[in-house]
């Protein structure tokens, strides 16, 4: 009998969770997708009251965003509550990180009455990469309602949504940001039309397939945990980081195309460290060794910015390199008020005839599935804001050397 009892349960877990999953695939509103889970929730614990909470941006509260019960009309939260983290039941749970069953609200000082008073409540906390971004609250007039299995559902529940909402929060923010962009660069990208366009095709038609590849990874990681070795893992790793990575580009290319001179966010950084993550970040074939001199341990700049510029003439170096021995050298020298760089290789050369034509937008000499056109458009364009410049030499067969400076 308890064997039956124990089936049974297990069955209707597993039967929300998968009906939360299928309905909030491909969901990019985080609205939408907490709305789902209260609603299933709901019917899961027969209960008429349960609510999914964000922290808001400043870190210090959080929100209901959706609910089920008296305090909602067509889909909208009458007298929406704020709570501080630390505060109340939800507020604990949200500052800790540690979902709470409570069998006797009226015994626990730290209850808060919404609508209606209620005995039972549980809270579950929904966690990405080990930060609280949200709650997952339910109450019961009865004492005693709530129970362990209640529990875990819940907690598979909040571990299934909470990389797409946290995404969808992301999305929500990136729109944001978009429209901030575009209200103060207007000017700019009028100038730039051509940018602006391949930016908006970038942060829209690419980010949505990249999150739904992101939670599929997700799943199968999950769901077959105990089936995988340490290679597969491992890879399924790398592909989560060649993710992360790639909508970490996709930002910045938007960024530089609405962004206006001078808004740049400048720090102290140590210039050899920034080139070995660099080095961490690509794909450097056998056949081709980096040189490195010495770098400045002190450079003053705008790390991500600068970052692009190293990225992109140094994924340029490996990408045409012909040789069987490719060589890339990296130098510095200190010009007094500047700080000027030499990345040189030995590779394909470039004719002298096209020492201009390389840094316009989609301008590119060897057209592949691989190259944009854009990417040394970007980086004069950055080094403009830096207040430096980039030129070349180089010989057809025997190599190129990419010269840029940066002001002090």
């Amino acid at each position: 009998m308890c064997g039956d009892l124990y089936s049974d349960s297990m069955i209707e877990s597993n039967h929300v969770i998968n009906t939360i999953v299928k309905y909030i695939f491909g969901k990019t509103n985080y609205y939408d997708i907490a709305w789902e889970v209260v609603v299933n929730l709901v019917g899961y614990l027969q209960c008429e009251d349960c609510v999914v909470y964000l922290i808001r941006e400043d870190g210090k509260s959080m929100e209901q965003i959706a609910a089920y019960g008296n305090k909602v009309d067509n889909k909208k939260i009458i007298n929406k509550l704020i709570i501080p983290l630390g505060n109340g039941i939800v507020g604990t749970v949200a500052k800790t990180g540690i979902p709470e069953v409570i069998h006797d609200t009226s015994k626990d000082e730290r209850y808060i009455e919404d609508i209606e008073f209620n005995y039972s409540e549980i809270t579950i906390p929904i966690v990405v990469n080990g930060e609280v971004i949200g709650i997952i609250d339910s109450e019961h007039k009865e004492k005693n309602y709530y129970t362990y299995d209640n529990l875990l559902t819940l907690m598979n529940v909040s571990r299934v949504i909470a990389k797409q909402l946290n995404n969808a929060l992301r999305l929500e923010k990136s729109i944001e940001n978009e429209k901030i962009y575009k209200q103060l660069n207007y000017e700019l990208k009028k100038k730039n039309k051509s940018l602006e366009e391949y930016a908006h095709i970038v942060s829209h038609d690419l980010k949505s397939p990249l999150r739904k590849i992101s939670t599929l990874i997700e799943w199968v990681k999950e769901d077959n945990i105990s089936k995988l070795d340490k290679t597969s893992l491992n890879n399924i790793q790398q592909i989560e980081f060649s993710l992360e990575h790639m909508e970490i580009l996709i930002n910045d290319v938007l960024e530089y195309s609405s962004i206006e001179q001078g808004l740049i966010s400048k720090k102290v950084i140590n210039a050899q460290a920034l080139v070995k993550s660099i080095f961490e970040s690509i794909d450097i074939p056998k056949n081709i060794s980096i040189e490195v001199g010495n770098m400045p341990d002190e450079l003053y700049t705008d790390r991500v910015k600068i970052g692009q510029v190293f990225k992109n003439l140094i994924s340029n170096a490996i990408k045409y390199n012909d040789k069987e021995v490719g060589v890339i050298m990296i130098n510095y020298t200190d010009l007094g008020s500047e700080h000027q760089f030499t990345i040189t290789d030995n590779g394909i050369g470039i004719d002298k005839k096209y020492f201009s034509k390389i840094f316009k937008a989609f301008e590119s000499l060897n057209k592949t599935h691989k190259s944009t056109g854009i990417g040394l458009s970007i980086v004069k364009k950055i080094l403009q804001m830096l207040k430096g410049k980039i030129w070349l030499d180089s010989e057809v067969g025997k190599g190129t050397s990419f010269y840029f400076t940066i002001s002090k």
